[in-house]
């Protein structure tokens, strides 16, 4: 008998797998191409740095919205098509609603609609990944989503970098292109998607095992398993405010002005933080959790400097420092937590642990009233300083904590 057969499944469920991961990954370039253009929007709609951390948090909203809603009901949905058809729109309207956005409300409800599609996708294609998964290696799942989520990330700065540097409406093309990439691999996952037989098989696997409540699943587990959940919410809150207001620093402090020069930078920060989560995936969880600790508070530190001194290439090596800890702080947190997870309550601990974590999108809030208040500069020192003496105290607690239920 020909096996030609089981080869073209094979191949057909890799090119399905594939189009999950660039649908995951065009979801979180909407994420984080903004940020080089903060600036241009600031200058373009008379926008206060208090505005541009409010359309920033507007996305974060609705990616905590979209995946409270999805905890709950994303592992008893037997058709996942119904949640990743809406999910796909609601990327491509926030993308093109947010290239014609004129105004701070235009803007902000753009970025929730943005958010709540890349939260919605996020869940989707990461149960989609487990269910459609051809067998055989646990492994994949985890590593496609890393990589799609990673590659999306820095993507998207890249994305609008190039765009305010060729200056080709750098304000719309991006995200234009955004909304249409997705439609495309949207559009290509619903043809390829696998029968119902495989549908119905995941599903009742996810029935078996239905968790606990989050209350009788938070009853014991202990502050380990809040303090990995608080050391990811810390670290993504530092990442959030060089995103948002990092444009402003680089111009103001560092005499950094090429258009897109910064999208290139913050790019680079995440292409490092990707590369530190798949290297950091071979050590110890522990270990990976203080070494990322090490270099998160060393960053705070040479960025310090780098603000005194007005040394450029101070601030890059603590942005290449910060990207290594941003990788090896989620890894080693995100690994410790499912292992004090409780089987029979492991799906909601997980759910608890991201809704704590995307609470970082309000971090940058007062970071733009300071800023409006005391200027770039005084803000930027007071924050790194704040960061510091934090970061500091969760090490601590770190290293004396033994990460065991």
């Amino acid at each position: 008998m020909s096996t030609s057969t089981p080869v073209a499944g094979e191949r057909r469920s890799s090119i399905f797998v594939f189009l999950l991961a660039l649908s995951l990954m065009v979801s979180l370039m909407n994420s984080s191409t903004p940020t080089p253009l903060y600036p241009l929007y600031k200058e373009h709609f008379g926008l206060s740095s208090l505005d541009l951390t409010l359309i920033f948090g507007a996305y974060g909203i609705g990616v905590l919205t979209a995946l409270a809603a999805m905890a709950g009901l994303a592992g008893t949905v037997a058709e996942l098509r119904w949640l990743f058809v809406p999910a796909s729109v609601l990327v491509f309207i926030g993308a093109g609603a947010f290239a014609h956005g004129t105004s701070l409300g235009t803007l902000c409800f753009a970025r929730l609609l943005g958010g709540l599609g890349s939260g919605v996708m996020t869940a989707v294609v990461n149960i989609a990944l487990v269910r459609f998964n051809p067998g055989h290696n646990d492994q994949r799942p985890a590593l496609v989503a890393t990589l799609a989520m990673v590659s999306g990330l820095a993507l998207g700065p890249l994305l609008s970098g190039a765009a305010l540097q060729l200056d080709i409406k750098p304000m719309a093309s991006p995200f234009w292109l955004i909304a249409l990439l997705g439609l495309a691999a949207a559009v290509a996952s619903l043809i390829l998607w696998p029968g119902r037989g495989a549908v119905h098989a995941g599903t009742n696997h996810a029935q078996a095992d239905r968790p606990a409540s989050l209350k009788q699943a938070l009853q014991g587990i202990g502050l380990p398993f809040h303090l990995c959940a608080w050391s990811v919410f810390f670290s993504w809150s530092f990442a959030t405010c060089v995103f948002v207001l990092g444009p402003h620093v680089a111009r103001q402090i560092f005499g950094l002005t090429a258009p897109g020069l910064f999208g290139y930078v913050i790019a680079a920060y995440l292409l490092i933080a990707g590369i530190s989560q798949l290297y950091c995936q071979r050590l110890e969880a522990r270990q990976a959790l203080l070494g990322g600790w090490l270099c998160q508070c060393l960053t705070f530190v040479v960025l310090l400097l780098a603000c005194y001194t007005h040394a450029l290439w101070l601030a890059l090596l603590g942005l290449a420092i910060g990207g290594y800890a941003y990788g090896a702080l989620f890894v080693g947190n995100a690994r410790l937590v499912n292992q004090l997870a409780p089987r029979h309550s492991h799906g909601k601990l997980i759910s608890y642990f991201y809704a704590t974590v995307y609470l970082f999108n309000a971090t940058p809030v007062p970071m733009g009233l300071l800023v409006d208040a005391y200027g770039i500069a005084s803000a930027s020192t007071l924050a790194l300083a704040v960061f510091l003496i934090i970061g500091l105290v969760l090490s601590a607690f770190a290293h004396h904590s033994r990460f065991t239920r």
